[in-house]
């Protein structure tokens, strides 16, 4: 506050030094605030990541067990056409 108004208002010294303190202490209220805020935020922040890992994780998981299926029933088909194609040969010669 600027002299003049202090004068005009009427405060004093005492008036003005309690104003400073309530400013310090709403300043140091608002800094722990902000902190912890922030820490929580940032709490937050990192399990959400570890969930979104674990989520891609098990989504590649999946995504590898469906091609090893398809390898899987692709080399049964492949076998059963050779077998097959094997008995008609074999009928055919006999």
């Amino acid at each position: 506050m600027s002299k003049p108004f202090c004068a005009l208002a009427g405060v004093g010294p005492y008036a003005l030094a309690k104003a400073g303190e309530v400013y310090e202490d709403m300043a140091v209220r608002g800094r722990r605030l902000v902190s912890k805020m922030s820490r929580e935020a940032a709490q937050e922040f990192e399990e959400t990541a570890h969930e979104l890992e674990d989520l891609s994780r098990s989504a590649r998981q999946a995504q590898d067990r469906q091609a090893q299926e398809r390898q899987a029933q692709e080399r049964e088909r492949e076998t059963a056409g050779q077998t097959a194609g094997r008995a008609r040969a074999a009928a055919s010669r006999a």
